[in-house]
């Protein structure tokens, strides 16, 4: 810069015919490249640099006036309003700044969006200027050196209200150039606005089947049906009204209007089918104030989406209907209507208030506030992120009172007073008394309906003609005249419902009311005996429904009570009786909770129907007993007919009414008054003194018959008035005890019966005592012995006996002493629990003292089985055989046993003949029926057939020729024959062939041979014990003697087969008889030569 000043400094230039001289020190100026950035600013140019002979000092040329402009229309929360200051920037400017003054008028905004734009070149020049703000003044500083020549700038901000007043937003501009004076605007201004909107509850116009909407602009909480008070069911709804201005700079970004019915929601419900939103066009932009906007104005509810979260119901405005939000022509007024109706404690009604608000039915329930707070609706509209909330007006509820009391009637002896709580019985009158009184508040709608309804219960029979209403207020009754009756029996329910003349006159708001309504019922004789009898009643009052106290008359608790026990008192139910054992019927007769009834006992007693087939009862030992044991049974008439006992208190003198009713002389026939239907004007009732506690029958009984399978059970009956109530069932198996007779040929083995035994050989009875069961009443065993009369013919005792123990056999404390299977005595034991002798053909086992004492104290069920073995002395086709067993001096005969012993002949027989002829014609025994034409190769059979009784073996055959020539060979043997044994009745044939028959005659003889098997002889004299061993043979491993086989003297048979061969033809001689002296000639000569052949298949049988 000083080669500069140096050079042009005190010289003279023209230029364009001006002089200029440089006599002023430069001390700043723009270079080329300055000037390059400058004009390249915000995008590509062109640069053209005219270098003058001479440098030439910029002319000052001062802009115009500047200019502002702002945004037309109303500014409303969150609204843009946009100031434009328009300045130019005249010649050798090198300074400008831009200053904004606002006046808010105390409202909050922000300034946002500042630049400033060079309107003559179209440049964005922000980033030559600093901004600033400074309370409530903007400015932009130009920090870009020299200011471009005859320029337009404009500086623009946006002016954003939040939550803005009802007012104005004004300012003024001003613009400074290099260091003259700044130049200020004309004051601009633009209104903004804000809103109040408010809410009410609102009453429905039935009649005109609309919603009556209002407005509250004072916010007075006392419009349509605000404060006032709405019966459950019915119809009340809440409006929230609120505007939008004309004008709008912009349209709304948001509209929203909400009503938060939290605070009413215990009492209160919407219907969301009955949400609308109605707009009208209003003077007053900022406090909505057009009633009756659901007649009057437009169903808008289109426009807004309507939605519900928990208790708050909103509606906002769609943003397509946003955008017609803007300048508009006419404020606007827009209702949020919430049709609903009153819904006590959230639908569980007024019994649920009466719990929650701790008011029973006998008071008049006016309320306001649930659990302290009010019921208040609240309510709130949104423009953009302004949210204004409404007044919040409360209702109210009320519920009348409503009681019911049963009463004792006087035709049953009762005094008319209050018997709720206490026992009836089938049969009895009850007299009930519904009551309702109140003072009816100011009501949001007037009441058009009362009803009185009775529900009572299904075993009460209501008696329609003592139905009566009485206005207490008056003490006059109601007429009949001023309400309809009707009956529904099948749901049990009777209905008086007021005409509409009567309520009009009566139920007006702020009027008192006293209602009662009284009638009498009968208990069903069908009532189950554990049923209570409930009545409440239910008043309605348009659609609240207002239930009353329920009264009952609970069932008394009767509990009669069955038992059976021994003659020592143990309990015995279930146990196992036998016949002769003593029982004891025990009948608890209760009487406990008779000493709280609604009326006098007349009738209490106990019916027991006892199996007289199988029991004896000792009537002489009937008795009654208190709750202390103390005898009490004089006190009752007690009879027994057809093996029933009746046992009933005994009738008392009684008053009824002035009147006298005796108890004397007490009923003959106990049947009969058991059955018979009492009445508490005519029959006596017996002595109260004795309810409060509980008795016992006892019934003395004896087992007269006992069966298999048979169970006696035994259930008996209490009567109380008309009522009978069943004791629990008691039951004892009442059983035979027989013993029980088998025979065996071992310990264990299956039975011999009908079976053979074979003479000399052994076998063994076997007697199987009686069973006592575990769950016997009476344990005690006194003596328990068998004694079998065996017949001396054809049985002998050998002297070997054993007992074993067929169950375990425990001691009183659980403990086995003798286990199951076990051998609990016998010979070669000597435990001392049984005894045996043998005299005179009968033997004798005992048990001993040792024993009894054990089956005595036994816990578990005991048997037990004696073996006596015996000898087969001679052979019978039936050997009969019984026992009879005494316990406890009881005899019992077992079953009878028979066994045979058969005649052991052994027999054998042959049968020989040709196969061809077959059995029948082939069998051939003498000449006469020999076989014509015999010829070598003729097949001969033997049939060996066993005749006798027992087995036969070592089967043998042979074969001669006695007479004639030839032989039979070839013997075949079927397969097995070497081991064959041949069983009684069967056979076995062999066959052979004859050969070498040279002449005309043959005869042949067979003979058979076969040896009997019979059971072996045995003799063992330790049957019981599998150590010892004797006799002749051998013991299994189980110590039982097998049956073995022996062979015995053989048996055998023969028999002849006969045939002739017939000559061949000869010359025919004289018939003189020489051909018949031929033949005769050639079988005595065959019979001279006296040939034998024999045949024997050796076989050895193992």
């Amino acid at each position: 810069m000083n080669s500069w000043n140096a050079e042009i400094l005190n010289k003279v230039y023209t230029h364009n015919g001006l002089d200029y001289r440089a006599n002023v020190r430069l001390t700043s100026g723009m270079t080329l490249i300055d000037l390059a950035a400058r004009e390249t600013s915000g995008g590509n140019r062109s640069l053209v640099v005219l270098v003058l002979a001479a440098d030439q000092p910029m002319l000052e040329e001062p802009p115009a006036a500047p200019v502002k402009q702002i945004t037309s229309g109303t500014s409303a929360d969150s609204m843009v309003n946009t100031t434009m200051i328009t300045s130019g920037t005249g010649v050798g400017g090198k300074n400008l700044v831009f200053t904004d003054q606002i006046s808010p008028n105390g409202q909050s905004y922000t300034v946002r969006g500042q630049r400033v734009v060079d309107v003559t070149s179209g440049q964005d020049v922000s980033n030559a200027f600093s901004f600033a703000q400074n309370g409530d003044t903007v400015s932009a500083a130009w920090s870009g050196g020299q200011l471009p020549s005859r320029h337009d700038f404009q500086f623009s901000f946006d002016v954003v209200m939040s939550t803005p007043a009802k007012s104005v937003v004004s300012d003024v501009a001003s613009v400074a150039w290099n260091t003259r004076p700044a130049v200020s605007t004309d004051r601009k201004e633009f209104p903004t606005w804000t809103f109040t909107p408010n809410k009410a509850w609102v009453k429905y116009d039935a009649e005109a089947k609309k919603w009556q909407t209002l407005t509250d602009p004072t916010g007075s909480n006392t419009v349509g049906a605000d404060t006032l008070t709405v019966l459950d069911g019915s119809k009340v709804g809440s409006v929230v009204n609120t505007t939008i201005p004309a004008g709008l700079a912009q349209a709304p970004q948001k509209f929203e209007i909400s009503d938060d019915y939290s605070k009413a929601d215990y009492v209160w419900d919407p219907d969301m089918q009955d949400v609308h939103v109605y707009v009208a066009d209003t003077s007053n932009d900022q406090t909505a104030s057009v009633n009756d906007i659901a007649s009057s104005g437009r169903d808008v509810t289109g426009q807004f989406d309507i939605r519900q979260t928990g208790s708050t119901i909103t509606a906002s405005m769609k943003s397509a209907d946003l955008v017609g939000l803007k300048s508009l022509a006419s404020a606007r007024q827009y209702t949020l209507l919430i049709g609903g109706k009153a819904n006590y404690a959230n639908g569980k009604g007024t019994d649920q208030v009466r719990k929650d608000l701790h008011a029973d039915e006998s008071k008049d329930l006016a309320f306001c506030e649930v659990n302290g707070q009010k019921l208040t609706n609240a309510a709130s509209a949104v423009v953009n992120n302004d949210v204004k909330k409404t007044n919040e007006p409360h209702i109210c509820g009320w519920i009348p009172k409503t009681t019911k009391s049963v009463l004792s009637e006087a035709s049953q002896g009762g005094s008319q007073d209050d018997v709720n709580g206490k026992s009836v019985f089938p049969g009895q009158k009850l007299e009930y008394t519904l009551d309702s009184e109140g003072r009816i508040p100011q009501l949001a709608e007037k009441i058009a309906t009362v009803r009185l309804a009775d529900s009572y219960d299904e075993y009460l029979k209501p008696d329609m003609q003592t139905i009566e209403l009485m206005d207490l207020s008056s003490g006059r009754m109601v007429s009949k005249k001023d309400y309809t009756l009707t009956h529904d029996a099948g749901k049990h329910v009777f209905t008086i419902e007021l005409k509409s003349e009567y309520v009009t006159a009566h139920f007006a708001s702020g009027a008192a009311y006293r209602l009662q309504l009284r009638f009498e019922g009968t208990v069903s004789k069908d009532a189950p005996h554990a049923h209570q009898v409930d009545n409440q009643w239910q008043l309605t009052v348009n659609n609240e429904l207002v239930n009353s106290n329920i009264v009952s008359n609970t069932p008394t608790t009767v509990t009669p009570d069955k038992g059976v026990s021994s003659t020592a008192g143990v309990n015995i139910d279930g146990k196992t009786l036998y016949y002769g054992d003593s029982v004891y019927y025990r009948i608890s007769l209760d009487a406990s909770d008779l000493s709280n009834t609604a009326y006098a006992i007349q009738r209490l007693g106990i019916i027991d129907d006892y199996d007289e087939e199988y029991l004896n009862l000792d009537e002489s030992g009937i008795e009654v007993l208190d709750a202390t044991g103390r005898d009490v049974t004089g006190k009752l008439n007690i009879q027994v007919k057809d093996g029933v006992v009746y046992a009933f208190f005994k009738t008392v003198d009684t008053e009824y009414l002035d009147t006298i009713l005796k108890g004397d002389p007490q009923p003959s026939d106990l049947k009969a008054y058991a059955e018979k239907q009492l009445n508490p004007a005519v029959d006596p009732q017996i002595d109260q003194r004795v309810l409060g506690q509980k008795y016992t029958l006892v019934l003395p009984m004896k087992v007269a018959k006992v069966s298999e399978g048979k169970t006696i059970e035994n259930t008996a009956t209490q009567v109380t008035n008309e009522r009978t109530d069943i004791t629990n069932t008691v039951s004892n198996p009442v059983k035979p005890i027989n013993p029980k007779k088998d025979v065996t040929v071992r310990v264990g083995g299956d039975s011999a019966m009908g079976k053979s035994i074979y003479k000399d050989h052994q076998f063994l009875y076997r007697l199987d005592s009686s069973k006592l069961d575990a769950s016997r009443a009476y344990t005690s065993v006194k003596n328990w012995r068998i004694v079998d009369d065996y017949n001396e013919k054809y049985d002998q005792p050998t002297g070997q006996w054993a007992v074993y123990a067929n169950t375990d056999i425990k001691d009183a404390q659980g403990s086995v002493v003798v286990a199951k299977g076990a051998r609990i005595d016998g010979s070669g034991l000597d435990t001392g629990y049984f005894t045996f002798t043998d005299k005179d053909g009968k033997f004798t086992l005992e048990a001993t003292d040792k024993f009894l004492s054990l089956a005595s104290s036994s816990s578990s069920d005991l048997t037990w089985t004696a073996y006596v073995q015996m000898t087969r002395i001679a052979v019978s086709e039936r050997v009969e055989n019984t026992f009879v067993e005494t316990m406890n001096d009881v005899k019992r005969e077992s079953n009878l046993v028979w066994t045979k012993t058969p005649d052991q002949t052994p027999a054998i027989k042959l049968v020989k003949y040709d196969q061809a002829s077959g059995l029948q014609a082939g069998d051939r025994n003498t000449p006469l029926d020999a076989l014509q034409d015999t010829k070598n190769g003729t097949v001969i059979v033997f049939r060996i057939v066993n005749t006798g009784a027992v087995d036969l073996t070592h089967i043998t055959l042979t074969d001669k020729t006695i007479a004639g020539t030839g032989e039979v060979t070839d013997l075949k043997y079927p397969d097995g024959f070497d081991n064959l044994i041949l069983k009684p009745g069967a056979y076995v044939e062999v066959t052979g062939t004859l050969t070498n028959m040279t002449g005309v005659n043959h005869t042949n003889r067979g003979k058979t041979t076969g040896v009997p098997l019979i059971p072996c002889k045995t003799t063992d004299s330790h049957p019981f014990d599998p150590k010892n061993k004797d006799g002749n043979g051998e013991k299994s491993s189980d110590g039982v003697q097998p049956v073995r086989m022996c062979e015995d003297t053989p048996v055998s048979a023969e028999d002849d087969w006969n045939g002739v061969k017939l000559p061949e033809p000869v010359q025919t001689l004289a018939k003189t008889g020489s051909t018949v002296t031929l033949l005769a000639s050639l079988a005595l000569a065959a019979a001279s030569v006296g040939v034998v052949f024999v045949w024997r298949k050796q076989r050895i049988h193992e």
